[in-house]
């Protein structure tokens, strides 16, 4: 069976080896048959004679299809409307550096194959096209600059202009580094594209004391706080605990306010339950005699049972929470999520009533006599707490 299989491997092998590229041409996949005939030819000339002889004529139509279909597209792209018809740019350009750069890899490709007979057509092609693309990064670069330029002069009403303006300031940079003033103006636009969010102090709430509730607050401060900005355009501002002339925003308008209170706390719920079960040994016992005649006597041997029966005991706590987002300009609800910690704790023990030797050997489960306390509860599930949050808000924000 082995054999079968390494000759089957062996014979796809040997196929795609010595293939032309001819499928691909067929298919209309030029710039693929001219990198398969490319590659035929750089192959010893033993695997396929026939494919051999067949790559240069490959490679000659597949590289002039792919050629001019390259061409075509990159003339109709640099006369096309910068512009669509819903007055979205359309970035031209970027279609017609990557054209360009298909182009290249096209004709090093063609130029890799050992085929003396392909020299003379392929000289009347260029065998570089750096420079056109030089020319075309300086046209993409100032394509998106002057997006930017647009977007900029609303960057101090808009934020989300001042966003878009920084975004293709970027590209433009990107294109061309230090293309014309991109770099500086993305700095000065940076600071009006960036939403802000202030968090604000837990709302007064029953469920919680105002110790906890504070610790529960600067738990939640801490973890935000440790954590990197979600998005280069988020800015998370923790409760102020430095003062009232501290103010959020850094001179700037706060567009979002995250709210929060405890909606429930069950600190400790406890419920007990047990189970009866009869149990039997595995063997049998004496249990007694009986007489079958008058003289005789003969034990009687039964499976001695008993009752065993087993307690439980659990403990239920839970913190939840609700927590929303509101525009600061309008107080329009804009997202709002539950968000809470469970704990669970149980432990079992059984008593036994009855023949010892129905237990077969088992002991009886014992308690754990050490529950944990309401206040160990709530520690933990704060912590817990304040860490989800934390996150909650940093995926939340981080597409932003």
């Amino acid at each position: 069976m082995f054999r079968p299989i390494l000759l089957s491997v062996l014979t796809a092998f040997l196929l795609a080896a010595c293939s032309s590229g001819k499928s691909a041409l067929k298919r209309g996949d030029f710039d693929l048959a001219v990198k398969k005939a490319s590659q035929r030819l750089n192959q010893p000339r033993l695997l396929s004679k026939r494919g051999h002889e067949l790559a240069p004529l490959v490679l000659r139509d597949a590289f002039k299809l792919a050629y001019d279909q390259h061409q075509a597209t990159i003339r109709r792209f640099s006369s096309a409307n910068p512009v669509n018809s819903s007055q979205t740019p359309t970035f031209r350009w970027e279609t017609v550096y990557q054209e360009y750069g298909q182009l290249q890899a096209l004709t090093d490709n063609a130029r890799a194959g050992n085929c003396a007979a392909c020299a003379e057509w392929l000289a009347t092609y260029p065998t570089s096209y750096v420079e056109q693309q030089r020319e075309i990064r300086q046209l993409a670069a100032a394509d998106r600059y002057d997006v930017a330029e647009q977007a900029f002069a609303y960057r101090e009403d808009d934020r989300l202009a001042a966003k878009d303006a920084y975004l293709n300031y970027r590209k433009a940079i990107d294109w061309v580094p230090d293309f014309r003033q991109a770099r500086g103006k993305a700095e000065d636009a940076l600071p009006f594209a960036i939403l802000r969010v202030v968090i604000e102090p837990l709302s007064p709430s029953h469920e919680l004391d105002r110790s906890d509730s504070n610790e529960l607050q600067r738990l939640i401060s801490r973890q935000i706080g440790q954590q990197t900005a979600p998005s280069t355009f988020v800015r998370f501002y923790p409760p102020d605990t430095r003062g009232s002339e501290f103010v959020p925003g850094d001179g700037h308008p706060i567009h979002q306010a995250i709210q929060m209170v405890v909606s429930g706390y069950t600190p400790s719920l406890e419920n007990t339950s047990s189970t009866c079960t009869t149990v039997y040994s595995n063997q049998e016992y004496k249990v007694g005699e009986k007489k079958i005649n008058d003289s005789t006597k003969v034990d009687i041997k039964e499976k001695v049972k008993g009752t065993l029966t087993t307690y439980r005991r659990e403990i239920h706590a839970s913190l939840d929470m609700r927590m929303r987002a509101i525009d600061t300009q309008t107080g329009k609800v804009l997202w709002e999520e539950p968000i809470g910690e469970t704990r669970n704790w149980a432990t079992e023990w059984q008593t036994f009533s009855g023949d010892d030797r129905a237990l077969n050997g088992q002991s009886l489960a014992t308690a754990n006599a050490f529950p944990p306390s309401r206040w160990q509860l709530l520690d933990s599930m704060r912590d817990d707490l304040a860490s989800s949050i934390a996150s909650r808000l940093r995926s939340r924000y981080s597409r932003e």
